[in-house]
C-alpha cells in the first residue's frame, strides 16, 4: 500500500515538477528578451547620435560665396535656423554648444557684418568651429 502512495503521489507530483521547469524556461526566454530590446535600444540611440552628428558636420561646413553679399547673406539666415533645429534637438551638451557657437558665428554673415574683405578671418574662425563639431562627434562615436 506504501508503495502504491509513493507512485500515486510521484504521478501526481510529475506535471508540477514539469510545469515549475517550464516556468524556469519562461523566466530565461523574458530575461534573453529584455536583453535583446536593451541593446536595440542602445543601438538606436547610437544610430540616432550618429544622425546628428552627420546632419551637425554639414550644417558646420557652411562656407557662403562671399562675392555675392545678398545671397551669402540670405544663404546664412537660412543656415541658422537650420543649425538652431539641430542644437534644440541634440542631446549632448557639448555637441549643442558647438552647433550655438556655428549659429552665432553664422549670424554674423547673416546680419552683412562679414563682408568679401573680412572673409578669410571669418573662415578660418569657422573652420575652428567646424573642428570642434567633429571633434565632439568623434568622441560621441567612440
Amino acid at each position: 500500500m506504501r508503495a502504491r502512495m509513493r507512485i500515486a503521489a510521484a504521478v501526481v507530483s510529475l506535471p508540477l515538477l514539469a510545469g515549475l521547469a517550464a516556468c524556469g524556461e519562461i523566466q530565461e526566454a523574458q530575461q534573453g528578451l529584455q536583453q535583446a530590446n536593451q541593446q536595440l535600444q542602445g543601438a538606436q540611440q547610437s544610430l540616432d547620435t550618429a544622425q546628428a552628428c552627420l546632419q551637425a558636420i554639414n550644417a558646420a561646413n557652411f562656407v557662403p560665396n562671399f562675392a555675392d553679399p545678398q545671397k551669402a547673406q540670405a544663404d546664412a539666415q537660412a543656415k541658422v535656423t537650420e543649425i538652431q533645429q539641430l542644437a534644440d534637438q541634440t542631446a549632448d551638451e557639448t555637441l549643442k554648444q558647438n552647433l550655438l557657437d556655428v549659429q552665432e558665428s553664422v549670424q554674423q554673415v547673416a546680419d552683412g557684418q562679414i563682408d568679401i574683405e573680412a572673409s578669410a578671418e571669418w573662415t578660418s574662425a569657422q573652420l575652428d568651429k567646424y573642428q570642434a563639431v567633429t571633434t565632439t562627434c568623434s568622441r560621441l562615436a567612440g
